[in-house]
C-alpha cells in the first residue's frame, strides 16, 4: 500500500466535504464523482477514516451532553435533601 501523503488540513477537509456531498446526494446527482475519481485511493481511504472518527467523537459528545441534561433535569424534579451527600461516580 502506498504511503498517505501529508496534506494540509484544508485539503483533508475539502476531500471529506466532497465525499460527504456525494454520500448525501449520490442517488440524485453525481456531479463530483469525477473529482473523487481523481483522488488517489489511499487518500480517499484515509479521509473516510478521519470522517468516521470525527462522527464517532461528535456522537460521544452528544451522548455526554444528553446525559448531563437528563441529570440536571432529574435533579430539578428530585432534589437531594441537604443532609444527604451526593453520590460520586
Amino acid at each position: 500500500m502506498a504511503a498517505v501523503p501529508d496534506l494540509p488540513l484544508w485539503a483533508w477537509n475539502l476531500i471529506i466535504a466532497v465525499q460527504g456531498h456525494e454520500d448525501q446526494h449520490a442517488s440524485k446527482d453525481q456531479c463530483l464523482k469525477g473529482v473523487l475519481n481523481a483522488i488517489p485511493t489511499e487518500v480517499l481511504s484515509q479521509a473516510e477514516a478521519i470522517s468516521a472518527y470525527i462522527q464517532k467523537a461528535q456522537g460521544n459528545d452528544l451522548a455526554d451532553k444528553a446525559a448531563s441534561v437528563w441529570s440536571d433535569l432529574m435533579a430539578g424534579f428530585f432534589p437531594k435533601p441537604a443532609d444527604e451527600p451526593e453520590a460520586t461516580p
